[in-house]
């Protein structure tokens, strides 16, 4: 399975890069070569250059005024129609309360679905709390509820992946 993580916060190595950076790593361990792409890094690929070959696309965004980035939507605006057409598809928020998330998950949902993408039933919204101090001043890592969820969804996808990768049988 070969999976590409959008992030799209304007900051770089911001919380929500984090974020999918831990669902990148859920899907490793399930045998999948991830592909990232930090929208905040500028000479970086944008998604309409990107090949369409992916078997999962996870769409991460921090909460923008309750709703996602202005830049994940320029980008997403670029691609043609159909280009999560039978793709799998996760949705990551990332916001400064544990509520803030939500709505742009669902957003990023609709989103999703217009461009064709199969969405996992699990979505992720963190926040600063879900990531716990490390020690001696070392970056904050994820707190185990925050893993969880990212292990639930890196599952859904490769099982949706899988699913659409199987060809449907020839009614007789």
């Amino acid at each position: 399975m070969h999976a590409l993580l959008i992030s799209g916060s304007p900051r770089v190595g911001s919380g929500t890069t984090a974020l999918a950076a831990l669902v990148g790593d859920a899907l490793r361990t399930r045998g999948a070569t991830v592909t990232s792409l930090e929208l905040a890094r500028a000479a970086g690929p944008r998604p309409r250059d990107l090949p369409r070959t992916y078997d999962a696309v996870v769409l991460a965004s921090p909460v923008h005024h309750g709703s996602y980035s202005g830049l994940l939507k320029v980008a997403l605006d670029e691609v043609p129609g159909d280009w999560l057409a039978d793709t799998a598809v996760g949705v990551l928020a990332h916001g400064a309360g544990p509520r803030t998330g939500s709505v742009v998950c669902e957003h990023l949902r609709t989103v999703a679905r217009a461009l064709g993408g199969w969405v996992a039933p699990t979505q992720i919204a963190s926040c600063p709390a879900d990531f716990v101090p490390g020690p001696h001043g070392a970056a904050p890592a994820p707190d185990e509820p925050l893993l969880r969820r990212c292990e639930a969804l890196a599952a859904e996808l490769h099982r949706c992946a899988t699913m659409l990768r199987t060809p449907v049988a020839e009614p007789v």
